[in-house]
């Protein structure tokens, strides 16, 4: 019986981790340091691009864990440019040329550099560094935040014995601490496509990062400083590491799946389409205040447990901002959906300019999906 897999929060929940870690830590020295710096700051602005991935748990015997394994079934493409991350994932069974074979088994052929090779390859893009996690780190990190909420559609049960894992999550509301995140992030058997599986880490992924930027929580962080650094394998120095902190308190988060298509065992792309996803994506050269606002219909969700109480209670117009600016104005709909803020397109959709639009206008988050409903609109729009 197939194993479930580590999921893409994983490796976000390890990034912010890794900017906890250099933000709060009580003494730099005890942080490992790795190569030289990479000069990468242009314009006056950090830049960085990296690689980080999240090795899968194996299993020596019965209830006996090995560690970490050599597989990467989580890997992202992370594009730092100032408090700006953007965060692309890259499908585990995408094919690369390189090792002939599926872009996870990368890591076993190649160690850290041989990932590195296999995503540059695979996308065509630099990578300037290489963050490479374990799952322990994500108990850590969901703890730290008092856990985390999910909403099951149907419950989710999962029993493997021989390593030890139990999974039994009714549908409906679940408040997850860090051991409970773990296991739904390891769940892959039988709840829907692979795809929808990373809808719901997005998702989750999204909540994390907007509470770890409470301060409320600074102050546990410090003390998570060496736990998250040691588990950590990276080429990142101290150096390159400490130019980001006057970005990080600012930080904001947009991320979405490299669109594929299925080929007997394999994912694999077309170069073209690649290369046009990858350029709206990434991109950071809009003008929006001063550009074209992009045709299309936009559907405009108020979120019930974000703050609709409070538009309602103040007779706040959720297209008001729109009419400020002269942008073509949405249809609204009550948000049924428990999406949080951001800017929704689906997996794969070519209006990714277009959402980047709205998503850089409107101060919120960017990201894929693979189910979005109602159809018929290019992007969905969760107000705050």
């Amino acid at each position: 019986m197939r194993r479930p897999r580590a999921s893409l929060i994983l490796l976000s929940l390890g990034f912010l981790g890794l900017a906890a870690a250099i933000h709060f830590a009580p003494t730099p020295g005890d942080m490992r340091q790795g190569g030289g710096g990479s000069g990468f700051r242009m314009g006056g602005e950090l830049e960085m691009n990296l690689v980080i991935a999240a090795r899968d748990i194996e299993y020596c015997g019965y209830h006996t864990p090995c560690g970490a394994g050599e597989r990467t079934d989580t890997i992202f493409y992370a594009a730092v440019r100032g408090s700006e991350v953007s965060l692309l994932a890259i499908p585990r069974d995408l094919y690369t040329p390189l090792t002939g074979g599926k872009i996870n088994g990368a890591y076993a052929r190649g160690k850290a550099q041989g990932l590195v090779d296999a995503v540059e390859e695979a996308l065509g893009l630099p990578v300037d560094h290489y963050v490479i996690l374990t799952l322990d780190v994500v108990k850590v990190l969901v703890d730290a935040v008092d856990g985390v909420d999910v909403v099951l559609s149907e419950p989710m049960k999962y029993t493997d014995r021989a390593a030890g894992l139990y999974i039994d999550f009714p549908a409906g509301p679940n408040h997850l601490n860090g051991a409970d995140a773990v296991k739904y992030m390891r769940f892959r058997y039988g709840y829907g496509s692979d795809y929808s599986r990373l809808d719901r880490i997005k998702d989750l992924l999204s909540q994390v990062a907007e509470k770890i930027k409470q301060p409320k929580y600074w102050g546990r962080l410090p003390g998570l400083a060496n736990q998250v650094w040691s588990r950590l394998e990276t080429d990142l120095s101290l150096q390159d590491a400490l130019a980001w902190l006057p970005y990080l308190r600012g930080v904001s988060l947009r991320s979405a799946t490299l669109p594929t298509y299925e080929d007997g065992f394999f994912l694999r792309f077309d170069e073209e389409e690649r290369n046009r996803f990858l350029n709206d994506f990434l991109s950071l050269n809009l003008d929006l205040l001063t550009g074209i606002a992009p045709e299309g219909k936009v559907a405009v969700l108020v979120s019930t447990a974000a703050g609709s109480e409070n538009t309602r209670k103040n007779d706040r117009d959720p297209l008001e901002g729109f009419r400020r600016l002269g942008l073509p104005l949405p249809d609204v709909a009550e948000n049924t959906l428990n999406f949080g803020p951001g800017v929704y397109i689906r997996t794969g959709s070519t209006s990714v300019e277009v959402a980047r639009y709205y998503a850089e206008l409107l101060h919120l988050p960017l990201f894929t999906r693979y189910n979005l409903s109602p159809s018929g609109y290019d992007a969905l729009i969760v107000l705050p």
